[in-house]
């Protein structure tokens, strides 16, 4: 079905960093899309578009780092048993969308319809091609609503695509990030047969 429209207004400026994105160190997660929305949200200084996602998390956990600094990875088989793993009220606290800009009503999210979320992503990445019942992995911008980078889990198509291209292309949040070019990118007039030769001629 077509996907639906929804808006929202704030009365200060458009400031994440400062009014959502401010604890924590993100959560990590999977669901299945039930719902999808445009959403616009009207602040004092912009407007910005989202996809307005309902998703049925199937699992969720709290991204942590070791004491090198390291993201630390979590195996699925670790799943019951990992104390990363958050229950859906626990989660619930960590990425609740604020009641003046959600989508819809809270009748249709965790606890009234348990596991049920709302996370919003760029209206310009890949978050737009979602359709209503495809899963995917996300993570969120610190402990917020907001997703940083998702991809889908089961190999399909965006609008023709390859499943394993958008899973590499990871989607950035609408706040004017662009993805950064690769160092190579940058270097022009080095041909192919010169990458990794800088070190063959040294004694």
């Amino acid at each position: 079905k077509p996907i639906g429209k929804s808006s929202a207004a704030q009365s200060g400026n458009w400031e994440p960093e400062k009014d959502y994105c401010t604890e924590g160190l993100g959560v990590e997660g999977e669901g299945e899309v039930v719902n999808l929305a445009f959403h616009t949200l009207t602040c004092k200084d912009r407007v910005e578009r989202f996809i307005a996602i309902r998703l049925k998390v199937a699992i969720a956990y709290s991204i942590t780092k070791d004491k090198y600094g390291c993201e630390m990875t979590l195996d699925p088989k670790d799943y019951a048993t990992s104390p990363r793993v958050l229950a859906h009220d626990t989660l619930l606290e960590r990425v609740k969308v604020p009641e003046d800009v959600r989508s819809g009503g809270e009748d249709d999210l965790h606890p009234a319809q348990p596991g049920l979320f709302e996370l919003w992503c760029g209206a310009q990445t890949e978050a737009r091609k979602l359709a209503v019942g495809e899963e995917i992995h996300f993570r969120t911008d610190k402990d917020s609503f907001l997703i940083k980078s998702f991809h889908l889990t089961k190999i399909g198509t965006f609008a023709g695509r390859e499943g394993g291209q958008v899973m590499a292309e990871m989607s950035q949040l609408a706040s004017g990030i662009t993805k950064t070019k690769l160092e190579q990118d940058e270097m022009e007039g080095v041909d192919e047969d010169e990458w990794g030769d800088e070190d063959e001629d040294e004694d």
